[in-house]
């Protein structure tokens, strides 16, 4: 479900349709903005927010939007605004729902790797490496913003180190131990994380050890498990398969003494590629809801981690074609933008739908994948960039497309822009937030000073000749 659909617009041609982001024509906006530009619907976003939580309500669960899949700091104060925490990977992704306003108890600080800085700062915002720029411009301290909600530790020597360093502070750290269990839940092979010879967590045994010898540390406060089994999911069975692992964990590490009252059952839930392809938030809820209801009974407190889900159809990719050419059989539409501004294709083998921003009344596709009408030719959807991997579609039917004309690429919210990069010096896209009928730029497009760096350049050069000692 989104609001991105083909109307007719009045002082047009009644034979053509223009896409329509909300109740704006996205032609309009490109044409003011230029392209390639990432284009969300605030709509959308907000309602399939809402309905997953209305879904999971009966167990009203801490649901931590995943900043990872869509991090602009507009995006995300819209989304804490309505009442939703955070899951961050990183120490910026902490700061930067900080700074959209996520308060620091519906935090759950993932990543399999993190710093000792940013366990210092997830503990202690005295510790955020943006203290000094906030307080000498007059923004809020973050050393009064506390410790997060839930610290994640994926292995034993982190969780050695997590409470090395929460001794040194003196603040005790609330630690969910991540689980492994051997669970593949059918993703691709780059983004399934829940099986034995992926690089997350521990297996059942280690984690019910490190429940055992950690939970009555004075400062560590061991206070449930995570699990986190890959992205996009379109079953509710790997969820329901962990709960019963997860849930014969908790029975035995509690033999040991202590509580468990927090279990984190990740995120990973699909979004609609293609029409269909996803099952309703009811339908994931209905097999999750009875699994988990027994551990809610006793005081456990779920929670979920929706990212993918909320923010993939919410967003288009809007790029220009430069040149349509034709060589061995091949039709090639090169476009401004590629695997710099949408690299899923490229690295996952992804398959988003692709559709010019105006096509006749007759072309206004009836579904998103694979319904494409076969009367059109084949061809590669490619970009600028230097690489035979450039592309955003390969062997997608789309009609006759001239120089100038505009294409979406859908279900490109999640993931996006948040993957976008500067390759070959391409400057990054711009984003544009439309809610109803007024349209914000939440982030200007790099310019190429921005891109090039050109400050650094010249230091290069100085430090080349001599200038600098």
């Amino acid at each position: 479900m989104d609001y991105f659909t083909y109307q007719p617009v009045p002082g047009y041609d009644e034979r053509i349709a223009r896409l329509l982001c909300e109740d704006v024509a996205i032609d309009d906006i490109a044409a003011a903005i230029g392209t390639p530009c990432y284009i969300y619907s605030a709509r959308t976003m907000h309602e399939h927010a809402a309905r997953f939580a209305a879904a999971f309500a009966p167990i009203n669960p801490l649901l931590c939007y995943a900043v990872k899949a869509c991090s602009n700091t507009e995006i995300l104060r819209r989304l804490f605004g309505a009442g939703m925490g955070a899951d961050v990977v990183s120490g910026l992704e902490l700061e930067r729902a900080w700074l959209a306003g996520c308060p620091m108890e519906k935090v759950v600080f993932a990543g399999v790797g993190k710093s000792d800085s940013e366990v210092r700062a997830a503990l202690d915002g005295t510790h955020s490496p943006l203290r000094d720029d906030a307080i000498s411009n007059g923004h809020p301290d973050p050393a009064s913003r506390g410790s997060v909600g839930v610290l994640n530790s994926e292995s034993r020597s982190e969780l050695e180190r997590i409470a090395t360093i929460a001794a040194e502070l003196k603040t005790p750290a609330r630690v969910a131990i991540r689980l492994n269990p051997d669970i593949d839940a059918g993703a691709h092979d780059h983004t399934t994380t829940g099986r034995a010879s992926d690089k997350f967590g521990v297996p059942i045994d280690e984690a019910e050890a490190l429940y055992r010898d950690f939970h009555a540390d004075p400062f560590v406060r061991v206070v449930g498990f995570h699990v986190h089994l890959g992205s996009p999911i379109y079953s509710s069975k790997p969820y329901t398969d962990a709960v019963r692992a997860l849930a014969s964990l908790i029975d035995r590490a509690e033999s040991h003494g202590g509580r468990i009252t927090h279990l984190d059952l990740g995120g990973g839930f699909g979004a609609d590629y293609q029409t269909g392809q996803t099952p309703s938030y009811q339908s994931y809820a209905e097999a999750i809801i009875p699994a988990v209801m027994p551990l809610v009974e006793r005081g456990v407190r779920i929670a979920l981690e929706p990212g993918r889900t909320i923010m993939g159809n919410a967003g288009v990719l809007v790029v220009s074609v430069r040149h349509v050419k034709r060589q061995c059989g091949h039709r090639f539409v090169i476009c401004d933008a590629g695997m710099n501004a949408l690299i899923r294709p490229s690295l996952y083998g992804a398959k988003h739908s692709v559709w010019p921003t105006t096509v006749s009344k007759d072309d206004v596709p009836s579904a998103r994948l694979p319904d494409k009408p076969s009367k059109h030719e084949a061809c590669d959807i490619v970009g600028p960039v230097c690489e035979t991997g450039d592309f955003l579609a390969r062997g997608a039917r789309l009609p006759e497309v001239i120089r100038g004309d505009r294409l979406a690429v859908f279900t490109a919210g999640a993931y996006g822009m948040t993957m976008a990069n500067t390759y070959n010096d391409q400057p990054l896209p711009c984003e544009v937030l439309v809610d109803g009928e007024r349209v914000h730029v939440i982030r200007e497009r790099q310019q190429p000073w921005q891109t090039i760096d050109a400050r650094h350049i010249t230091r290069q050069l100085d430090l080349m000749t001599g200038a600098i000692g």
